[in-house]
């Protein structure tokens, strides 16, 4: 709130149990990872867990979260792609 981020308590209930792309039932693949049999997403349930409770934070807020993995800032594009190589 002191930098005007707004709170938004999120309820952490089966927030590592489902898909965080569309919410069905995850299944154990492994020691602590989960797999979506809709999806084939796989990932360690505090990934999970925390892709979750950021998704219900920004429905909270009002704000559209997009894709979860795909960046919403304009990426760089000017710069060279070898830094220390030839110029």
């Amino acid at each position: 709130m002191k930098l005007g981020t707004p709170p938004a308590i999120v309820d952490p209930r089966g927030t590592s149990s489902e898909c965080s792309k569309h919410d069905s039932k995850l299944a154990e693949s492994g020691y602590r990872r989960l797999k979506c049999p809709r999806c084939g997403f796989e990932a360690d349930r505090d990934v999970i867990r925390k892709l979750n409770i950021r998704k219900r934070a920004l429905k909270i807020l009002g704000i559209s979260g997009g894709s979860l993995t795909t960046p919403t800032a304009p990426q760089m594009t000017d710069a060279s792609p070898n830094r220390w190589g030839n110029q």
